[in-house]
């Protein structure tokens, strides 16, 4: 087993600024209980460090702003992060953050990854850590890694600045003898036990784990307890060390929050971007996809509003969700300041191979170019404003088709399909036929007919009382334009039925 700890010791601060720009520089600050339990870089320059009461920290920094620590945030950021994880590796675990009582967190929140199975697809240790931290570094998350035999140990040595500096720079993970070295030579106060527990430790004058670890485990069992002795059986890996097992959603859920709202959606754009961009990368390892994508623009305690963008097919490109998402939001009149934006994705399927394009030859390009097509219409005119329309058994023109449910096409027949006439038809056909007026033997609509083409005869339905006998013709009109007529061979009357364009 080989388990890596990923600490997130900027967790409550990121759940509240993931969302700002790169280069944003005003000093920000998170705080709980009156205290400052972390800070960003402009404030770290101004001297403002957590444990600061809130009343010393505006003393350095008049410009400091105070963000509430938000857990709700946290816990989501943590999950996300989790599901994240396991596209890296089936076995993952969040840890939330611990804190006792009007202190600091004793604990940070971390991530456990047992990533034994996962050296080969990445091609070793060293590519698949840099792989981590750059995914990490691109969503804006500070971390700290450490690598052990046991969660317990990894925890601890991802504590270990010497620790992170090896790991750094190594290339295969370390044999159980340098890890009992590693774990021997840590301070004491990076054991996973409680603040009073480690200033017994100190006041007994063990500054080292490995002072610890030479005393008889029966006297540091009635010192510090029955817990304490398997804590550190299990760091040193002669007891098994479980951790709950994460089981990922089957949807993809992730909120950026703006401390500062956004009042143009326009705005919307850069934090869209990294959510879509999160959301490609964890579908294409897993192999998933969703043919829609749910926007939430909250606007606190104001409510908020449903953006919904459909996709037509399997889609993991995440500029062309980018730019679907754009032309929706420009469609979108913000009624208050945004406050956080999210981005959930319901329903995630699994990809088939004969979803994907082949190449740029195959008959499939054709129509992955008419999906996109379709999705930029839906995207810029709305989903009301397409349909698709398929062909009916009927005589009559005006009942020789219907509208469709799904807007779906297909390259290939499938299944019993009719055909259509093959004569020319116009793009516009009129919901009911218009009579034409008829004078000295001549039509008019908009001006005198002239008949160009025809007749093309369709009569049907005689055997019922209503029998539909027509000749149809194409005629044009004084402007130049081409219209479809017929002359019901009944009544004897003329009739505009169609347009062509």
């Amino acid at each position: 087993m080989l388990w890596l700890c990923i600490q997130l010791p900027k967790l409550p601060l990121e759940a509240l600024v993931r969302a700002h720009r790169a280069g944003d520089d005003a000093p920000l600050a998170v705080t709980q209980n009156s205290l400052i339990i972390e800070a960003n870089n402009a404030a770290y320059t101004h001297n403002i460090e957590p444990g600061l009461s809130i009343a010393t920290a505006c003393a350095y920094c008049t410009e400091l702003q105070l963000l509430d620590r938000d857990r709700e945030r946290e816990e989501q950021l943590l999950q996300h992060l989790a599901q994240w994880a396991y596209s890296f590796t089936p076995v993952v675990s969040p840890r939330s953050a611990e804190s006792e009582k009007n202190q600091p967190d004793s604990n940070f929140a971390c991530l456990y990854l047992e990533i034994s199975g996962s050296l080969k697809a990445h091609r070793g240790l060293a590519p698949l850590l840099q792989q981590l931290g750059k995914e990490l570094h691109k969503m804006r998350i500070s971390h700290r890694m450490g690598l052990g035999h046991s969660p317990s140990a990894a925890h601890l040595l991802s504590q270990l600045p010497e620790h992170r500096q090896w790991l750094a720079e190594t290339r295969s993970a370390p044999t159980p003898q340098q890890w009992r070295q590693w774990i021997s030579f840590a301070p004491s106060k990076f054991l996973d036990c409680s603040h009073k527990a480690i200033t017994k430790l100190y006041a007994c004058g063990i500054k080292r784990v490995s002072q610890l670890l030479a005393i008889p485990l029966s006297e540091v069992g009635g010192r510090f307890g029955r817990s304490f002795i398997d804590y550190l059986a299990r760091l040193n890996g002669t007891r098994p060390d479980p951790v709950p097992s994460f089981e990922p959603p089957a949807e993809f859920d992730s909120e950026l929050f703006f401390p500062s709202p956004l009042d143009n959606s326009e705005q919307l754009l850069f934090p869209a971007g990294r959510l879509v961009r999160e959301l490609c990368r964890q579908l294409q390892r897993r192999q998933l996809y969703s043919q829609r994508l749910c926007w939430t623009l909250d606007y606190g305690s104001r409510g908020s509003q449903q953006v919904t963008v459909d996709i037509s097919q399997p889609l993991l490109d995440p500029q062309r969700l980018i730019a679907l998402t754009k032309l929706q939001f420009e469609r979108v009149e913000l009624k208050e300041p945004v406050q956080a934006l999210t981005l959930k994705c319901q329903q995630l399927q699994a990809i088939e191979s004969h979803s994907l394009r082949e190449d740029f030859f195959d008959e499939g390009s054709k129509q992955h170019e008419s999906y996109q097509l379709i999705d930029k219409l839906k995207a810029r005119l709305g989903h009301q404003a397409l349909s698709a329309v398929i062909l009916k058994e009927s005589y009559l023109p005006e009942q020789a088709w219907q509208n469709a449910d799904s807007l779906t096409l297909h390259s290939k027949a499938r299944g019993h399909q009719l055909t259509p006439a093959h004569a020319p038809r116009p793009n516009w056909l009129l919901p009911r036929p218009d009579r034409i007026q008829q004078r000295d033997h001549k039509l008019f609509y908009d001006g005198e007919l002239q008949l160009l083409q025809g007749p093309e005869r369709i009569d049907g339905y005689w055997w019922q009382h209503h029998r539909h006998a027509r000749d149809y013709y194409i005629a044009r009109g004084e402007q130049g334009s081409l219209y479809w007529v017929f002359q019901d061979l009944t009544s004897e009357h003329w009739f505009l039925h169609g347009v062509y364009s």
